[in-house]
């Protein structure tokens, strides 16, 4: 299942790069194989790429990997220099 979750992570991001020119990037959490990240760097119209992801996730049926009573969830972060 873990593979198959990377898998559609990986064509996630791939359809995103195609349509944003935005290559997003994830992660696993060291010490929990569910606890994934997925970052997108750079991101000029926040408001027009939240709901492209949206769409995208829901076409790459990413909610199936969400444990019951689980999400998703963004955060923004914004770089310090």
């Amino acid at each position: 299942m873990e593979n198959d979750l990377s898998r559609a992570l990986y064509n996630l991001q791939g359809e995103i790069a195609e349509k944003t020119g935005i290559a997003g990037r994830f992660l696993r959490k060291a010490d929990d194989p569910w606890t994934w990240m997925e970052i997108y760097e750079n991101v000029m119209d926040v408001t027009a790429f939240d709901a492209m992801l949206k769409q995208a996730v829901e076409r790459h049926g990413l909610d199936r990997f969400v444990e019951d009573g689980g999400r998703r969830h963004t955060e923004r972060f914004i770089s310090c220099a």
